[in-house]
C-alpha cells in the first residue's frame, strides 16, 4: 500500500488547507500494510492458495483441450465390403471396395497390395486409393486356408489424411472373393 506524503508543511491554517488541495506524491514501501496483515493471515499462506488456484486453472484449461483433441480421434465402427474377384496374387494385385460406412472411403477404391502372397497367406503392405491425392497406406495379414486376417492402416493424405484403421477380415460364405472388413476407425486431424 502506499502512504501519501504531503509536499509541503506549513503552520497558516490558509498553507495547510492549500496543501491538503495539492496533489500528493506517493512513496513505496512507507509503511506499508498488506491484505494478508489485515486479516491476520501470512503472506505465504495467500501465496499458496494463489498458487493452487492458478494450477486448477492450467488444469481444467488444459483438460478441456485434451477433451476436443479427443473428440477429434473418437473411435468408431468401421464396415465394408471388397471385391477380390480380380486378385492375382502378384506385386500390385488389387481388391475393389463394393461397400463402406465410412464416407471418405468410396466405393470403388482400390485396395493394392505391394508384396507378392505366399503359399499359405497374403503378408503385404498396402496402398487404399481413392482418387489422385487422397491415399492411405497399411498393412494386411491374410491366412489363405481360413479366409481370416488382420489388416491396419496407419495414416493417409488427402480425404484419408490422418486416417486409422483396424479391421478383421473375413472371406464371405456365400459370395466367392468377397470379403468383409469389421473392425474400428478413426480420424486424427489435429
Amino acid at each position: 500500500m502506499w502512504k501519501p506524503l504531503i509536499a509541503k508543511r506549513s503552520s497558516s491554517a490558509a498553507n495547510k488547507q492549500r496543501a491538503a488541495q495539492t496533489s500528493v506524491t506517493l512513496t513505496p514501501r512507507v509503511g506499508e500494510v498488506s491484505m494478508a496483515s489485515r486479516m491476520g493471515l501470512p503472506k505465504s499462506f495467500l501465496g499458496l492458495v494463489a498458487g493452487a488456484v492458478l494450477v486448477v486453472v492450467l488444469g481444467f484449461s488444459v483438460s478441456a483441450a485434451s477433451s476436443q483433441n479427443q473428440a477429434s480421434r473418437a473411435t468408431k465402427a468401421f464396415h465394408a465390403t471388397k471385391d477380390c474377384s480380380g486378385f492375382t496374387g502378384l506385386v500390385g494385385a488389387y481388391c475393389t471396395i463394393r461397400s463402406s460406412n465410412v464416407k471418405a472411403l468410396k466405393v470403388g477404391s482400390k485396395i493394392f497390395y505391394v508384396q507378392e502372397a505366399g503359399k499359405t497367406a497374403l503378408d503385404s503392405d498396402t496402398v487404399i486409393y481413392v482418387k489422385r491425392g487422397s491415399v492411405a497406406t497399411g498393412h494386411c495379414f491374410l491366412r489363405h486356408a481360413t479366409g481370416v486376417g488382420l489388416c491396419t492402416i496407419s495414416d493417409g493424405t488427402g480425404t484419408l489424411a490422418g486416417f486409422r484403421l483396424r479391421v478383421r477380415v473375413t472371406a464371405d460364405a456365400s459370395v466367392p472373393a468377397l470379403f468383409r472388413w469389421d473392425g474400428t476407425y478413426s480420424f486424427n486431424r489435429g
